[in-house]
C-alpha cells in the first residue's frame, strides 16, 4: 500500500475532491492485477489459480458464486467470491454444525481474490480442516464496478455475512480474517455489526494481520508523504473521502476474542503500528485480543505469513481456545 499525496496551500473544493479521488485510487489500487487484461477477470475456474502443491481447487471442493450487496446509484450489487470446503466436508454447500469453522476472508488493496500469497493461505486453512469463504469487493475482480469508500467496502463484508447465516446457518463458529487494508474493513465491520446488536451478533473471533491503527498513521508512515503532509491536513482529506478506516476506533467496539499477527519486518505497514493498534485497545479497555509476532529472521514482511511453520498452531489455538463458545 504504497501512498503519495501533494496538495498547495489553499485549494478550492473541487480540487480537493479532485485529490480525494486520486487518494482513493492509490489506496485501493483496484486497477493493479496480473495479467492486466481483460479488465474484469475470470474468476469461474478457481483451479486455474491453484498453484502447485495441495490441496487442489476443482468442483468437488470449490464454488464459485455471487453474493448480493446493497445497490448503489450505479446499480452495483455484485460480489465474487468463492467457498472453500475442508476434505472432510460433504462437498456440498449447506448448513454447518457447530463443530465446524469458518473463516471469512477480507483481502487488502489491489489484485483479487486470485492472488498467490491469498491462494497459499486458503489452502493453508483447507488443510487444517476450516470453510473458506474468500470474497472480492466491489469494484475488484468480477465483482460490480463501484465509487469504492470505506462505507462500501464495509457493505460488502456485511454482505458475505448474510450469506453465511442466510447459506450456512448460525451454527457454526465465524472467524472474520482480515489482512493489511482488509484488516481496518474487518474491524468497523465487526464492531459495527456487535454495536447493532448489542454484542450479540454471529461472529466468534476476529483475526488482524498486519494491521495499522489509522490510514492516517499509516499513510505518514512513508517519507514522502511525511514531508508533504505539511500542506495538508491527511486526516481531514480523509474523513471528507469516506476513508478514515480508524482500526484504533472500531477494535475496542468488538466483543469477541481477537489475535493480531505481524511480522517484524513488514515494510508496507510497520510492526510498530500493529503495536500501536494493540496498545490503543487495550488501554480502550479490550482484553481479550492477543498479538503474535514474525521475528525478522523469519523475512514474512507483508504478504507471507501463511508460510510460517508457527502460523497453524497459533490459528489452532485461537479458534479451538479462545472462541470456545458464540455470544
Amino acid at each position: 500500500m504504497v501512498i503519495m499525496i501533494s496538495h498547495t496551500f489553499c485549494i478550492s473544493d473541487k480540487m480537493g475532491d479532485k485529490i480525494g479521488e486520486i487518494v482513493k485510487k492509490i489506496i485501493f489500487c483496484p486497477f493493479v492485477q496480473y495479467p492486466p487484461l481483460p479488465l474484469v477477470p475470470d474468476l469461474s475456474d478457481p483451479a486455474k489459480f491453484n498453484g502447485s502443491g495441495s490441496p487442489a481447487f476443482d468442483l468437488t471442493n470449490t464454488t464459485h458464486l455471487f453474493i448480493t450487496s446493497p445497490k448503489d446509484s450505479t446499480g452495483s450489487s455484485r460480489i465474487g467470491a468463492w467457498y472453500f470446503l475442508p476434505e472432510k466436508s460433504s462437498g456440498r454447500v449447506e448448513p454447518l454444525l457447530e463443530t465446524d469453522t469458518l473463516i471469512l476472508y477480507l483481502h487488502g488493496n489491489s489484485y483479487n481474490r486470485s492472488q498467490s500469497h491469498r491462494v497459499g493461505l486458503y489452502k493453508h486453512l483447507i488443510r487444517q480442516g476450516f470453510y473458506v469463504l474468500a470474497i472480492d469487493y466491489r469494484g475488484f475482480g468480477d465483482s460490480s464496478p463501484v465509487n469504492l469508500s470505506e462505507k462500501t467496502v464495509v457493505e460488502d463484508a456485511r454482505a458475505a455475512l448474510g450469506w453465511i447465516s442466510d447459506k450456512l446457518g448460525d451454527k457454526a463458529k465465524i472467524i472474520v480474517w482480515g489482512h493489511s487494508l482488509g484488516s481496518a474493513i474487518c474491524a468497523h465491520t465487526v464492531a459495527e455489526f456487535d454495536l447493532e446488536t448489542g454484542g450479540s451478533s454471529t461472529v466468534s473471533g476476529v483475526i488482524l494481520e498486519s494491521p495499522f491503527n489509522t490510514m492516517a498513521q499509516e499513510i505518514l508512515s512513508f517519507g514522502l508523504a511525511r514531508m508533504l503532509s505539511y500542506l495538508t491536513d491527511i486526516p481531514q482529506l480523509l474523513e471528507k473521502s469516506d476513508l478514515l478506516f480508524e482500526s484504533e476506533k472500531w477494535l475496542p467496539a468488538i466483543k469477541c476474542p481477537v489475535l493480531i499477527l505481524h511480522a517484524e519486518d513488514d515494510i508496507i505497514v510497520p510492526f510498530e503500528l500493529g503495536l500501536k493498534l494493540e496498545a490503543e485497545a487495550r488501554e480502550a479497555g479490550k482484553n481479550n485480543i492477543r498479538f503474535i509476532s514474525f521475528p525478522k529472521e523469519e523475512r514474512r514482511g507483508h504478504n507471507n505469513i501463511y508460510l510460517s511453520d508457527n502460523l497453524a498452531s497459533a490459528v489452532k489455538s485461537f479458534t479451538e481456545l479462545d472462541c470456545t463458545s458464540k455470544k
